[in-house]
């Protein structure tokens, strides 16, 4: 497992993460953006429910040392917690595990 302790390797972990999420879930047939802003990775997957499913990572930099934390946020259940110590195939099987649960679900 590779902990993540500096801003560059989390961010380069995150944006590898969500791209290689994004481009499995686009080869399964789902409709997915990427957004990039404000410290933030956001996934957005198109689906046939009323809005559409939304993963976010979110860097949190630590002001006492060069630690970044990495934050995620699941939109439809308003659900967050911390991933700071996931290496990249676990992020992507996360952020794929997450909305094949969401899918799975009638809301």
């Amino acid at each position: 497992m590779t902990t993540i302790t500096a801003h560059n390797t989390g961010y380069t972990i995150a944006k590898s993460a969500v791209t290689k999420a994004s481009k499995q879930l686009s080869a399964a047939g789902y409709f997915t953006d990427i957004y990039c802003m404000d410290r933030r990775f956001r996934l957005v997957i198109a689906n046939d429910k009323q809005l559409p499913y939304e993963y976010t990572i979110h860097f949190i930099p630590n002001v006492d040392d060069d630690e970044t934390h990495l934050e995620v946020f699941i939109k439809t259940d308003q659900k967050r917690y911390f991933v700071d110590d996931f290496s990249e195939p676990e992020l992507i099987a996360d952020i794929i595990n997450h909305y094949q649960h969401y899918n799975s679900n009638e809301f």
